[in-house]
């Protein structure tokens, strides 16, 4: 398996209206993020996104800088 956990993901679509959403799977490590972007949406644009989204929610996960705010007053920065 390569050192990269997004090498391969497995992403599913389901268009909802004018929206669709995106379920994507890190094959490496099973991680899974949801979200919804434009049924027009273009496929490397969704492809990248889901890489972000992966790789986001990893640094979360492992206490590496999620985007809480610095003030400490809790909340998130989106």
């Amino acid at each position: 398996m390569p050192d990269d956990p997004d090498s391969e993901i497995l992403i599913e679509m389901n268009r909802i209206g004018s929206a669709m959403e995106v379920r994507a799977v890190s094959a490496g490590d099973g991680l899974e993020v949801a979200f919804a972007v434009p049924a027009n949406a273009a496929q490397s644009d969704i492809q990248r996104l889901a890489r972000s989204k992966l790789a986001y929610v990893r640094r979360k996960l492992s206490g590496d800088g999620g985007g809480k705010k610095p003030d400490g007053k809790g909340g998130w920065i989106a």
